[in-house]
């Protein structure tokens, strides 16, 4: 495997809950010496087209992406898309619809905080989501603007984690099989985020039979080496049983630098190149079969 470690595919801008226009997250990865960068924001595809353009005019690869939000075994489940089509008018309706989700979300969390006397209106939260995909976070800064708390860890802590007073429970997830799916659809490759996060992986390995999951994200920021050489494992013994080579991929998962069980800067996290380049080399067989 080539020595070279220029590659990060796992990133989020402001389109999503990242800190970063994706102007300004192009330049950073300029800056950090990256070659290969995966844009990959929630549910959204809004910030690919001016990411990509950035990141033409400095000269690196930037790979178009998305993180779906799913929901398996009561678990939240997030999939990651490489190589989609973003202009995919089938893509960009089913995102809408995901979209009016959130907005709805928003109204319930905007009640339950006015009902604890902390009143919030809804333009101060939508103007830090700059159009794209509206989450909790947003929610967090628009808190700290007015001054309710100091941090969004607080913000959290105190109104919108689950289990606390203005927790409100997202009501309609797409189901991993259907994540895929669209992915599929879109001309990508399905690989599963961030494996370590959840307790699933005894069906890691149906989803790569029935629903024809692409790979694992088995190197990201939070994986220590003992689940990085885990999910190594896991794959091969995956690919032993099914007969399908999978993909292995990762990224440092970067919206700021204080993001993060550990805060660290973008260019931190770094994937071999090797692994871009089997990605990027599937992405093209896939295209040549269509």
């Amino acid at each position: 495997m080539s020595l070279s470690r220029n590659s990060d595919l796992h990133m989020h801008s402001t389109a999503s809950d990242g800190g970063y226009s994706p102007t300004e997250l192009m330049e950073k990865c300029h800056q950090a010496n990256l070659k290969f960068v995966a844009l990959t924001d929630h549910d959204t595809v809004n910030g690919i087209e001016e990411a990509k353009q950035t990141a033409h005019r400095l000269g690196f690869i930037l790979i178009p992406g998305i993180e779906l939000s799913t929901k398996a075994s009561g678990q939240s489940v997030h999939m990651l898309g490489y190589g989609i089509d973003w202009k995919n008018d089938t893509l960009k309706r089913r995102l809408d619809r995901q979209q009016d989700i959130r907005k709805q979300r928003l109204e319930q969390i905007l009640l339950k905080l006015k009902a604890a006397g902390v009143p919030l209106e809804q333009d101060a939260v939508l103007r830090y989501a700059d159009g794209g995909a509206i989450g909790r976070p947003h929610v967090a800064k628009a808190l700290m603007d007015k001054g309710y708390v100091r941090s969004v860890q607080e913000a959290f802590e105190h109104h919108l984690a689950e289990g606390r007073p203005c927790y409100v429970k997202r009501q309609e997830y797409i189901s991993v099989e259907q994540a895929i799916a669209w992915i599929h659809q879109a001309g990508g490759v399905a690989i599963v985020a961030h494996p370590g996060y959840y307790d699933l992986d005894d069906q890691l390995i149906g989803w790569v039979r029935e629903y024809g999951l692409d790979g694992i994200e088995v190197y990201h920021r939070d994986h220590s080496r003992e689940v990085v050489a885990h999910y190594e494992q896991l794959c091969k013994r995956m690919e032993a049983e099914t007969g399908r080579r999978l993909l292995r991929t990762g990224g440092s998962d970067f919206h700021h630098e204080s993001y993060g069980r550990t805060a660290a800067p973008l260019g931190t996290t770094r994937i071999p190149d090797q692994l871009t380049y089997e990605l990027l080399h599937d992405l093209e067989r896939k295209k040549t079969r269509a």
